[in-house]
């Protein structure tokens, strides 16, 4: 009798949510991943907010 061994699914993305007051600010490092990546999903396109190596930010679609 054979047995059928099956992978681990892979864990979903992990969701943060951060409620912002309308003149609040947030630090960078509270938003950007470890790679200094984020996600944005605006208007039904997405767009990548990420960190340079002259640790300033750009915003690509």
């Amino acid at each position: 009798m054979s047995q059928v061994i099956h992978a681990p699914k892979a864990a979903a993305p992990a969701q943060r949510r951060i409620a912002i007051a309308g003149d609040s600010s947030v630090a960078s490092r509270a938003l950007l991943n470890r790679d200094g990546k984020l996600w944005i999903e605006h208007g039904g396109e997405r767009y990548l907010l990420r960190r340079t190596a002259n640790d300033r930010l750009i915003l690509t679609k």
